[in-house]
């Protein structure tokens, strides 16, 4: 039982180990509070992010997560499906119109 228990602690270390926090920043479209809601909670939303901060000024997402549980894509992707366009990825114009029209960025 012992030895059960040591390979069990041992396989998590070294699971543990392996995993890499990453830091990245990279454009989100946006205006308002709202808009900053509801990218923070589309980005934590995905298993793996540690934190996420959006500036309305910079259009900014600053993003911390776990690069074995997730990659920037994926955020991306989680943020771009709410209605934000987000790094490479664009929302789509049927995501884009369920925005309120004080979130609506695009002229």
């Amino acid at each position: 039982m012992k030895k059960l228990i040591l390979l069990a602690v041992v396989a998590c270390s070294f699971v543990a180990a392996n995993a890499k926090t990453v830091k990245k920043t990279f454009k989100v479209e946006g205006k308002c509070e709202m808009c900053e809601e509801r990218i923070e909670k589309a980005a934590k939303d995905v298993k793996g992010v540690i934190s996420a901060n959006w500036n309305s000024k910079t259009k900014q997402l600053a993003l911390v997560f776990d690069d074995k549980s997730t990659s920037v894509e994926k955020v991306q992707k989680a943020i771009a499906a709410v209605g934000y366009d987000a790094g490479n990825v664009k929302a789509s114009k049927a995501a884009y119109d369920k925005l309120p029209g004080c979130c609506k960025y695009q002229k």
